[in-house]
Order: structure tokens, then C-alpha cells, then sequence
């Protein structure tokens, strides 16, 4: 416990999923964490559950971005940690995709990390020092690492967030900021988004309809699905100053599933 203690941490979509468990594993570490979603009763819950702050915030809006940073920075004047989470999926073949679903799922998975990297970059300057930096910490997917069927836009915008995340980790430090910038790859976490994905294997065939989480347990070497809690207790290690020295790497978190 407390090895977040005394930092500042943002964490986008933040009221349910991935999001949830990770601004519930800082808090418990003892970060001050700002909880945001344009979900905002969600949010709301969650920050009460957590002793969080809840904040708006839809990452795609440049100007809620701008309220925010306004905001962290009237309240605390700095930024140790920037989460940036939230994300949508499609699932359903390319030609299905109509230009509309692809360019609403780029910008959020793709327009609003780029948004949350620019808007707080002064702030997490301001949050780091030369012996502990701060950490912006993206959240990625093993659809960004590899391909999968039918999700052509979401598999897309996960290896643009990997790729943004290797060249913010370069940049921020060719400029001699104190700001570290990692990517997390989640696999087959059990989420609401998976639950919709899941849903739609199943319509295609690619799954049976009759057992479908014992077939994508299946699909791991591990044989199970994995939680938020699994991906939060990355997350907190690269937002700690035990991972000072981690900067532009991709971490994997899915029981093996990349690996064969």
C-alpha cells in the first residue's frame, strides 16, 4: 500500500470497466485520483465508492480537455499521472464500416489521447522531476499488436496508440521533460466493451452461442478470462516511481495470448 502516495492521477473512462479497476487500484495506493467519463452518474458512483473526484469529461471535446487541465490546475497545480483509457470498439466487417463509425471511433480512441497528451503536457512536466518523472500511461490492446476479423477500425486505432504512445516516450524525453509515456495491451478482460464483442463473435459464428466465455477462456493459454484488476496492477506499477526507468515499452497483459 501507498506506493502512489502523494501523486496526482487522471484516469479516463473511468466509470466502468478497465477504467473503474484502475482508479480504484490507485486510490487504494494511495494517489489523489480524478475520476472522468462523459458518463458522468457512473462516474459519480465510482468516485463516491473510492473517495475520488469525478470529473466530465468527453476525450474527444478539445474544450473539455481545456476545462480540465483548468481545473487540475487550480486544485493542485500539477499532474503525476495521466490515464488515458477511454475507448470504444466495432465489431462487424469492413464493409460494414461506414465512414461515420470509423472516423467516431478514431476519435476517441485515437483524437482524444493525442488531446490528453497535449492538453496536460505542461502539468505532468510540472508533476515530474528528473528522479521521478510522471507517468502518461496508455491503454491500448493485443488487437494492436496483432490482427483480428472484424474489427478493422478498433484494431487500427489500438496500434496507432501504441505507436503514438513509443513517440510521445521519445519526444518528452529529447526535450529533457520529466514525463515517461508507456502502453498497456490488455487481452480478453471481462468488460462491458468485451461483453459487446463477445456478443458479436457469437452473431458471426466465430464462437458457439451456448458456452461462449468457456470458448474465449479457451482461446488463452492460461485457459481463463481475465479482470480490471489484472490490467489496474500493471497500471500501478508504471505510474509508481518503481518503474522510474520504464519509458516507451508496451506492456502485455493477456495470459499469454500473444505469445503463441
Amino acid at each position: 500500500m501507498g506506493r502512489l502516495q502523494g501523486k496526482i492521477a487522471l484516469v479516463t473512462g473511468a466509470a466502468q470497466g478497465i477504467g473503474a479497476g484502475i482508479a480504484r487500484a490507485m486510490a487504494r495506493e494511495g494517489a489523489a485520483v480524478i475520476a472522468a467519463d462523459r458518463n458522468v452518474a457512473g462516474v459519480e458512483a465510482l468516485a463516491a465508492e473510492i473517495g475520488a473526484e469525478p470529473l466530465a469529461l468527453d476525450v474527444t471535446s478539445e474544450a473539455d480537455w481545456a476545462k480540465a487541465a483548468a481545473h487540475i490546475d487550480a486544485a493542485h497545480g500539477k499532474l503525476s499521472i495521466l490515464v488515458n483509457n477511454a475507448g470504444v470498439e466495432l465489431v462487424k466487417p469492413m464493409t460494414e464500416h461506414s465512414l461515420a463509425d470509423w472516423r467516431g471511433l478514431m476519435a476517441v480512441n485515437v483524437d482524444g489521447l493525442f488531446l490528453g497528451c497535449r492538453t496536460f503536457q505542461a502539468l505532468l512536466a510540472k508533476g515530474g522531476s528528473a528522479g521521478h518523472p510522471a507517468s502518461v500511461i496508455n491503454v491500448s490492446s493485443i488487437a494492436g499488436l496483432v490482427g483480428y476479423p472484424d474489427q478493422l477500425a478498433y484494431n487500427t486505432s489500438k496500434g496507432a496508440v501504441r505507436h503514438m504512445t513509443k513517440s510521445l516516450a521519445i519526444e518528452w524525453a529529447a526535450h529533457r521533460l520529466p514525463i515517461r509515456c508507456n502502453s498497456v495491451h490488455p487481452g480478453c478482460i471481462r468488460t462491458p466493451m468485451l461483453e459487446m464483442a463477445v456478443e458479436g463473435w457469437v452473431r458471426e459464428g466465430s464462437i458457439p452461442a451456448d458456452d461462449p466465455w468457456a470458448a474465449v477462456a479457451a482461446l488463452c493459454p492460461l485457459n481463463a478470462v481475465g479482470l480490471p484488476e489484472d490490467i489496474a496492477m500493471g497500471a500501478v506499477y508504471l505510474a509508481s516511481d518503481e518503474a522510474r526507468f520504464v519509458t516507451g515499452i508496451e506492456l502485455v497483459i493477456d495470459g499469454g495470448w500473444v505469445a503463441r
